[in-house]
């Protein structure tokens, strides 16, 4: 926008100058307007270098696997029907079991990813009501046969900048209030 503004600056000098009544007056006005392009055009690598570098930047951030300080938390969804429903994932501190990160997916998403702070952390998928849950429980592990009766959460270990994966919450076997309420 700013080169915009210069070109035009430049041909305002241009018409000033035919309307000067003596050669030395177009001249002058002519080294004004060849000096302030030649001004615009050396600063236009510097802008597009700057903005280059910018946009560089701004794409590495977006390519981390997490912030400083955070971690994150990844899995694959399962639901016990032929239709995979929309699930919102929960990842509630191990000691408080207070919610600290959620997700929300679309029918048929088959993963998700949670930002977490660097800590630990049970996983549950619910079903967008909040009438039945998933767990990342021993149950998962196991195979999630019938012989599988373990039901418990499995505490997951996050540290600052980790990616920890395969933390399915898979099991929608457990008993009633296996697992909290959705929040």
């Amino acid at each position: 926008m700013r080169k915009i503004s210069l070109i035009v600056m430049a041909l305002a000098l241009v018409g000033m100058a035919c309307a000067c009544p003596n050669l030395a007056g177009i001249q002058s006005t002519l080294d004004v307007v060849q000096q302030t392009v030649v001004t615009g055009m050396t600063e236009l690598p510097k802008t597009v270098e700057s903005v280059a570098t910018s946009i560089g930047t701004i794409k590495a951030a977006m390519t981390q696997p997490a912030a400083a300080g955070k971690g994150t938390i990844r899995g694959k969804l399962t639901y016990p029907s032929e239709v995979l429903v929309a699930q919102r994932i929960v990842a509630f501190d191990t000691v408080t079991m207070t919610k600290i990160a959620e997700v929300s997916t679309v029918q048929g998403q088959n993963s998700y990813e949670l930002s977490v702070p660097e800590g630990d952390y049970f996983v549950v998928a619910y079903t967008l009501d909040g009438k039945l849950s998933g767990g990342y429980s021993q149950a998962v592990p196991c195979g999630l046969s019938a012989d599988c009766t373990d039901h418990s959460l499995i505490a997951v270990h996050v540290d600052s900048g980790a990616v920890v994966e395969n933390i399915d919450p898979q099991d929608w076997y457990a008993p009633a209030d296996a697992f909290p309420p959705m929040p």
